[in-house]
């Protein structure tokens, strides 16, 4: 199976109606920029209750098809600019450049919109890490400060920074448990930096 064949049988009006939306959700399965439950809720928000309206199911899978085709088209010109800096000598990238190559880290053509959705949902249902460091706490306080402000204050900004760097020596250097969390951190450190551009 494919994403395109998933989106196939979720626009299927001669399917059953609940094997449509399994077809979504398998898309969401292959395609989830969010998180698959955080992208599923947006979705929601996007399109309207899919569950159980045919046009809002249809208009949620344009919207997520749409994001994709949006990925793809970034990772095929981050692939055409990686060319061209190895044929000018450049072989590794650097760590501060973007690789949108590996898994989708924001929904691609509301960026924004979409990053503090991820943010509010993880907020609102509770999936938040607890704050057991003083790199979680101050994470945390960013998450709350992003969804209550437009935008951060450059002090807030200051600290963004030193966190990512942090975390990403973090990723680097840790295992197992420790290493999931520098991720799971880093990635609402993403999230907050997509949501208070």
């Amino acid at each position: 199976m494919s994403f395109a064949v998933d989106a196939r049988k979720a626009r299927n009006t001669a399917l059953p109606y609940g094997r449509r939306v399994a077809g979504l959700h398998s898309c969401v399965q292959r395609y989830h920029p969010l998180g698959f439950l955080a992208t599923l809720s947006f979705l929601e928000q996007l399109a309207g209750p899919y569950r159980n309206d045919g046009e809002a199911l249809l208009r949620a899978v344009d919207c997520l098809t749409n994001s994709r085709e949006l990925w793809k088209s970034t990772v095929a010109d981050y692939a055409t600019h990686r060319r061209e800096a190895k044929s000018r000598g450049e072989r590794t990238p650097r760590p501060q450049d973007p690789n949108p190559s590996h898994a989708p880290d924001q929904w691609y053509g509301l960026s924004r919109q979409g990053a503090r959705h991820a943010l509010a949902f993880r907020q609102d249902r509770d999936l938040l890490p607890t704050a057991i460091d003083d790199v979680a706490s101050d994470v945390l306080s960013l998450v709350t400060a992003t969804l209550t402000k437009r935008r951060l204050s450059d002090d807030q900004r200051s600290m963004l920074a030193d966190l990512n760097a942090e975390l990403r020596r973090r990723i680097r250097t840790s295992r197992g448990e420790p290493l999931t969390r520098a991720r799971e951190l880093h990635n609402l450190a993403h999230f907050i930096g997509t949501a208070a551009v």
